[in-house]
Formats: structure tokens, sequence, C-alpha cells
């Protein structure tokens, strides 16, 4: 750790308030994977395994691509006994906490997620006593949803469920997460809450300017809900003025040269290498001509929606993207090759987004020869940790009675190469000072995380 610290100091960072809660590790403390466990719960829907508490733990919650984990459902509502859950740490250590995640989203109707949730602790033992540190509203949203609180010694973590939205059948969530607070009186844990006392001001500026409050710009009419966060407003203005456009790097992001990776994907045609989806990003099409070159990704079967591929660029950086460029051609039938296909974007989690989409993009052409060339498609600038490619259709088009017009082959669908292009202007400085100074803020905890669990040197 020790020899970290004069690198680290170089930075120069200005000194930044004190937070009421502090800056949080990266390590989930109640991930089965890291030893959490489910001490008790009250109650389990019909008492099906489907519906456990373990579930809460896993590291996966329910969506239309994940169906294995269902969450957690409660076998009712009731608001005065109130259904509740205990969770505890690897070895039954004690940590001091500071930042929750919960997910509500389950395969159940959304009247039964959780709404208001009420955490308490215990430091003696899983009986209690416990003390109430928090109440939490969620969303009714499937995504993850962040709660900072004051730095809590606990050993125990016990979230008793207030209320749901609507119903009396069930309480039920989808996923927890607990992180452990950050001790901000040894120098690198100081550091890494300078470091993030000063990109939250960064982002209160931005905000404010953003919104029209620099006294001469003009606010962006554009919606979040688009997929768009609030240092992209800028760039979309510019866009939505006809001619002016945003400059795009000529840097493939998700070339597998330049480090891009695939991080997730829904199937493999017959299971077969030939057709990975790393042949999506190794930068060799497939020649119509002499029936050579990379293959392309193709699926096993094909149902809209279903089949997908998820990309992620090097280190896992939050990248700020423009244009995207698709190649159907692999040496498949061009009537499994991708027609029409969804592009979603995240600053999260590969696994569980939250997903904003960035948009759906209709591959041009009637004829393998028309569409077998690079097709770019300009984006309103996105911020982007991951991208998941979603396939909607395939084939020409052919419409067939009593056939459903996107699956021209039930067999695969198929797509020969992905390229991703970033976008960059002198207009979002700002925007990107914050997305370094964040990937900064990551390594460094990155860096405490490995410095920590480093075996003892004995020399």
């Amino acid at each position: 750790m020790k020899r970290l610290l004069p690198t680290l100091f170089l930075l120069g960072l200005p000194v930044a308030a004190n937070a009421q809660t502090p800056p949080t590790d990266t390590v989930d403390l109640v991930s089965k994977a890291n030893g959490g466990r489910i001490i008790s719960t009250t109650s389990t829907l019909d008492n099906d395994p489907a519906y456990s508490a373990d579930n809460l733990i896993d590291g996966q919650v329910f969506s239309t691509g994940n169906t294995k984990s269902r969450g957690w459902a409660s076998n009712k509502f009731d608001p005065i006994t109130r259904d509740s859950v205990t969770l505890g740490f690897a070895d039954n250590r004690q940590y001091t906490i500071g930042r929750l995640v919960l997910n509500p989203a389950t395969d159940l109707p959304p009247e039964r997620w959780a709404k208001d949730v009420e955490v308490q602790v215990s430091t003696a033992s899983a009986d209690g006593p416990y003390d109430t540190v928090a109440q939490l509203t969620l969303k009714q949203s499937a995504t993850p949803q962040e709660f900072s609180i004051l730095a809590t010694p606990a050993r125990f973590v016990r979230l008793v469920f207030r209320s749901n939205y609507g119903s009396d059948r069930a309480v039920a969530l989808g996923e927890v997460e607990i992180y452990e607070a950050i001790d901000t009186s040894d120098p690198m844990g100081g550091l890494i809450s300078r470091l993030e006392g000063a990109i939250n001001d960064l982002k209160r500026y931005r905000d404010v300017q953003t919104q029209g409050g620099n006294g001469g710009g003009q606010k962006a009419d554009v919606s979040l809900e688009g997929g768009l966060a609030p240092a992209t407003l800028q760039m979309v203005q510019l866009l939505g003025t006809g001619d002016a456009q945003v400059p795009i790097g000529n840097s493939n992001l998700v070339a597998t040269k330049n480090g891009g990776k695939v991080m997730a994907y829904s199937s493999i045609f017959d299971k077969d290498a030939q057709f990975g989806p790393d042949k999506l990003i190794d930068g060799s099409n497939f020649s119509l001509a002499d029936n050579k070159g990379s293959f392309g990704w193709a699926s096993q079967g094909f149902a809209p929606g279903r089949e997908y591929v998820t990309l992620g660029f090097a280190q896992d950086r939050t990248r700020l993207i423009g244009k995207i460029v698709l190649n159907p051609t692999s040496n498949q039938s061009d009537l499994r090759w991708a027609r029409r296909v969804q592009i979603q974007a995240t600053t999260g989690s590969f696994k569980d987004g939250p997903w904003k989409e960035v948009a759906v993009v209709n591959l041009k052409g009637q004829n393998p020869v028309e569409r077998g060339i690079n097709q770019e498609f300009l984006v309103r600038p996105v911020e982007a940790k991951y991208l998941r490619f979603i396939f909607l259709a395939n084939g020409p088009g052919i419409i067939l009675p009593d056939a459903d017009p996107n699956v021209n082959s039930d067999r695969a669908v198929s797509l020969g190469e992905i390229e991703v292009y970033e976008a960059a202007t002198s207009n979002d400085q700002l925007g990107a000072l914050i997305s370094k100074f964040t990937s900064v803020l990551t390594d460094l905890r990155t860096l405490r995380r490995r410095a920590l669990d480093a075996p003892a040197d004995t020399n």
C-alpha cells in the first residue's frame, strides 16, 4: 500500500469538504461468491425454492434475457407483521458498511415489488438486538438502485419490508448488494474521498450548466429517458441543429486488438467455435467472392429478442459512443443474416444493466451483395461501459403466409462484424474530464482492494 502513495499524491487533487456519506469499496460483501449468506427469512412464496432468498445474493437478476434467478418473494404481504430477510457476511465478520444496492426485479407482477425497505443492523448476533439505520424507497423499476448511508458497523443486516406497490399477495425483491465504507483516515481512503467529492462537485456544476444555469446557454430539448446522461446533452443539441455533427474518433473501441472483448452472449451455432462471438470483433469479414475469411457469429436458433451479444471496452472503461458500424456478412445463408438490431447501453453491470436503448437499426438491402458491406449508424452520443446487441429480425424480409415476418429462418441469426467509435468534441470537455476522473477513481478503488488482499510481506 505504502509504495502506491507517492505516485497517487502526484495527482494534486483539491481537498473537498467531508461528505456525510463515505466512499465505498468495490467488493459486494453479501454476494454468495464472496461468502455472504442468507441467515433467515420470515417466509417464501408457496415454500417454492424457485423464490428462495438465496436468489438475492446469487449475482443474477431476472430479466427477459436471464430467467435463471427469479428473486425472492414472501408468502404474503402484511404491513403489520412485515416480512424480513437477514443477511450475514463471510465468517460472521463485522464490517463498517456505507452503501446498499437493491434491485426489485422479479418475474412476479410489479405490484408485488418492494417499495419501502427498512435497513436494520446488529453487531451482536443474528437474533439482535437490531438498530434501524436507514429507510429506503425503491422505484418501481427493474434497475439496480443505489443508496449511500452513514458509515455503520454491522455483523448482520436485516431488510424489513414496509410496503410494496399495491399487492397483498407477496412482497418481492430481486437482488441485494452491500459495500464496505472506506476508512478516510488512512492516506489512500482520504485520497479516494477527496477525488469522489471533486467529481460530485463537477457533476453538480455540469448539471447546472446543462439545465440552462450558465446565464447564456440553452437547454437541450431532449429527454433523459432516451438513455442519455446529462454530459451528452450538449452534443445532442448539436446533432439536432441539422448540419452540425459531432466529431467521431477513428479507433474501433471493440476491436480485439484495441482491448475490446465479448462479455456475454446467448448461444453459438452448433457450439462451433468458428461461429463464436469473438468473430464479431476480430477485424475480419467473410468474403462472398472467394468464400473465405472470418465466419462471423451465428446463434443456435432464432426467436426475435432472445439472441444477443454484449461487448465491452478495454479496462472496462466508460466511453461516449457516437458511431456504430455493423456488417451482416457471414458464411451463413442470407436468410439468417441480421436485419434489425436493437442496441442498448449501460454504465453499470454487463449482466444486470440497467440497460437503456440507444437505437434500433435496420440493415438495409434486399440481397446479399447489397447488404454485404459495412453499414454506419451515427447515434446520439451516449455514455456506455458495455453495449448489448439484441437481434429482432433476420433475412431479407420475405413475407410468407402465417409466418412471423421478422423470422426468415428459425435456425440461426448471424452477423459478420461490429465496430464502435467514440464521439469527441471540445464542447464536452467537462463531461470528458468527469469521465477521466471517474476512471481514475475506479482505478484507485481497485488498487486499494488489491493492496488489502495482497499477502503480507514477511521480509
